[in-house]
């Protein structure tokens, strides 16, 4: 083992070691887990049968840095951190892992006061939230390392629907009480079952449909994660009957597709590094983009707002959402990194650009 490999797993373990020190169960995780219990687990199911099979595949395409999403306008690329699966004993809420590299989770102790530990994997898996932009709020992504007991899609809707997002530019729009009853797959439509608080009356319009379209990006995402198709309708019912009027006056009593991607969501979208990781002095920075010319303009920024490096990369693709990459060395310190789309015609025409950042620390 060398000295570099050395300085990497203790980093690794500082980080896991922090992330664990930051894992508080919420009041309401022992009645959650009881509600999930008292049903038939979802990996019983014959759908979830067949996507634990697939996750074996779905791991192989992320790791390799690109899934290819079937279906109509779907994520034309999902890269991240790979799924990992772990079947350690830990307990009902373990730490998440740093997102910049994939590692197996460190469980914390248990005391007398928690449950008794269960095998429960834990999956890497994409969460849609929303956050503001010069064109109003649209759809962001971050991935999230979770406890799976009912298999990744599940938990990708659960931490959606209860977790806040890591990045406080991001919001979710969904109550934490609502509670997910299933998640399967009937004629060529994903059916969500939810259960618990569903009461969203008081929401406009736009929000409404922005909210639909965070559970319906976050679904889909979820099944082409683990090599499942990701293009499939939505049909969203409440304690077992089509939710006709949730959220307010929309009518979803039909199947709700995916709006384009671009109407929905930020055009800048950083992958890694995660929010607030530790990383070592070579920094990566990936995302996905659908900009003027696939130009990218980046920015790192130090813990004063001063300005370090700044660049451009060009995505894969113009105008489309197509996958960006680009390195830069850094001394030890805390910064930020802000990548943002090129205004063509210097604030003359339409909206000032999309940006998205992250906050990440060098050691």
């Amino acid at each position: 083992m060398n000295h570099n490999e050395s300085h990497e797993e203790e980093l690794l373990r500082r980080a896991l070691r922090e992330e664990a020190d930051r894992v508080l169960p919420g009041p309401d995780a022992l009645a959650r887990i009881r509600r999930r219990t008292a049903r038939a687990p979802f990996w019983r199911t014959p759908i979830a049968l067949g996507m634990a099979a697939a996750v074996v595949t779905g791991t192989a395409v992320i790791a390799g840095g690109v899934v290819v999403l079937r279906g109509s306008d779907v994520d034309s690329t999902v890269s991240g951190p790979s799924v990992t699966l772990d079947t350690t004993p830990s307990p009902t809420q373990p730490p998440e892992t740093p997102t910049s590299s994939p590692t197996t989770p460190i469980s914390p102790p248990t005391s007398e006061s928690t449950p008794p530990p269960t095998e429960v994997g834990i999956a890497t898996v994409p969460v849609y939230y929303v956050t503001e932009t010069p064109a109003g709020m649209r759809l962001a992504r971050e991935f999230r390392s979770v406890p799976a007991p009912d298999g990744p899609v599940v938990a990708a809707v659960e931490t959606m629907l209860a977790e806040a997002p890591r990045d406080p530019d991001y919001q979710r729009l969904w109550d934490a009480s609502t509670d997910v009853e299933s998640v399967e797959v009937d004629d060529g439509i994903i059916e969500i079952d939810l259960t618990g608080s569903t009461d969203y009356t008081d929401a406009g319009d736009d929000e409404a449909r922005l909210a639909i379209q965070e559970l319906v990006y976050t679904v889909t995402a979820a099944f082409a994660s683990i090599g499942e198709n990701g293009g499939l309708p939505v049909q969203l019912l409440v304690d077992g009957e089509p939710a006709e009027e949730l959220w307010g006056t929309l009518d979803l009593s039909d199947p709700v597709e995916r709006l384009p991607q671009l109407d929905v969501r930020q055009h800048v979208q950083i992958n890694n590094p995660a929010e607030d990781a530790l990383v070592g002095r070579t920094v990566t920075v990936d995302g996905e983009a659908a900009v003027y010319e696939a130009t990218v303009l980046w920015q790192i920024l130090d813990d004063a707002g001063n300005e370090v490096q700044s660049g451009f990369t060009t995505a894969k693709t113009c105008c489309q959402f197509s996958p960006f990459r680009f390195s830069v060395e850094l001394e030890p310190g805390s910064y930020e990194v802000v990548v943002s789309e090129e205004d063509a015609s210097g604030g003359a025409e339409g909206n000032p650009p999309m940006s998205d950042s992250r906050t990440f620390t060098v050691e």
